[in-house]
């Protein structure tokens, strides 16, 4: 585990904290928010913490969820001013500026020392004052580390937050790749009262008419490559309209296909707008898929990733799975 001190110290001496996570907020990074800010906040420290967009429904539940801020309900001319009231930045669950969407824009301008939380790979020139260690499950789980530097008791509210955080970006710890470092976390998290059985209603056991919808689909849209090794599916703009389907709903799709018998790799190509799709990568732990996303100019774990490609369906979809063949090929089938 990386040294967290650094970053314990920065985050206490700070009188006004403002806790962000990336665009499209998940349960990860929505988590980690949640339950710094209620470890932190107090008479001597006042903590803000924003998402970009609305919050979706099902985290809704997590305990202080009303307290987050939309950043795009704060007016242009009043953001720098926003930014300005705080002395300290903290970036949960990404390294990556455009990752933050609006936010990013103006923070790289706002004169406010900014600091980042993260689990991902790091890509590219990343920010000097990055916290990062990619072996770790999910966010959650560095925060974890981090109430400890802190040496901060974690009450029964930050321990569901976090717990939640744990469990949706290990999907209820089914991606675990034999790391038995995360299993004792959320055991030390349960013995301080997280509310397990409402992270797993909420996150797993709760499904949108939409998201059953999209289920639907998947089997006429559903398309297998490389003797059933590989399956892939194309969700466009019509889909999106008629399910009424909003991000959220479309996360766990790609586990969906992956989770079918026989199948190591699952591909997924989301339409954002005409002639844009955004290509999510799933691998079982046979083949790793982040050298296809390199390749794209994406990024992301050796086992999940992602890319966003411009064309012709036809053209993205034939480009991507040339690339995923020629992995099979090398590491053999």
């Amino acid at each position: 585990m990386i040294d967290l001190e650094p970053l314990a110290q920065q985050l206490l001496a700070a009188r006004r904290l403002l806790i962000a996570t990336h665009a499209a907020p998940d349960g990860d990074g929505v988590g980690c928010q949640l339950a710094l800010r209620q470890l932190l906040a107090g008479p001597e420290r006042g903590v803000t913490a924003v998402v970009i967009g609305e919050l979706p429904p099902r985290f809704r539940f997590l305990p202080g969820s009303g307290t987050l801020r939309d950043w795009t309900a704060i007016t242009e001319d009043q953001q720098l001013e926003f930014l300005a009231s705080h002395d300290q930045v903290l970036v949960v669950d990404t390294h990556v500026w455009s990752m933050l969407g609006p936010l990013g824009d103006v923070l790289r301008r706002a004169d406010v020392p900014t600091v980042f939380l993260d689990h991902h790979p790091i890509e590219g020139d990343a920010p000097p004052n990055l916290f990062c260690d990619p072996k770790a499950s999910s966010a959650g789980e560095i925060c974890w580390h981090l109430t400890r530097a802190l040496r901060l008791p974690v009450s029964a509210d930050a321990a569901t937050s976090l717990y939640a955080a744990i469990s949706y970006d290990t999907n209820s710890f089914k991606y675990l790749r034999r790391r038995a470092e995360t299993h004792r976390i959320a055991a030390e998290l349960v013995d301080r009262g997280a509310d397990t059985d409402a992270v797993y209603r909420h996150l797993f056991a709760s499904h949108s008419l939409a998201k059953v919808a999209l289920t639907g689909e998947i089997s006429s849209r559903l398309h297998l490559e490389e003797g059933g090794l590989v399956a892939w599916m194309v969700i466009d703009q019509e889909l999106l309209t008629r399910t009424r389907a909003t991000p959220d709903d479309l996360r766990e799709v790609i586990t969906q296909l992956i989770e079918i018998e026989g199948v190591e790799i699952a591909l997924l190509f989301k339409q954002r707008q005409h002639g844009n799709y955004k290509v999510s990568l799933r691998s079982k732990g046979r083949y790793a898929v982040s050298p296809v996303t390199r390749e794209l100019g994406g990024g992301g774990h050796a086992f999940a990733a992602g890319a966003n490609l411009d064309g012709a369906v036809e053209d993205v979809t034939a480009r991507v799975l040339g690339l995923v063949g020629k992995v099979i090929a090398e590491f053999g089938a």
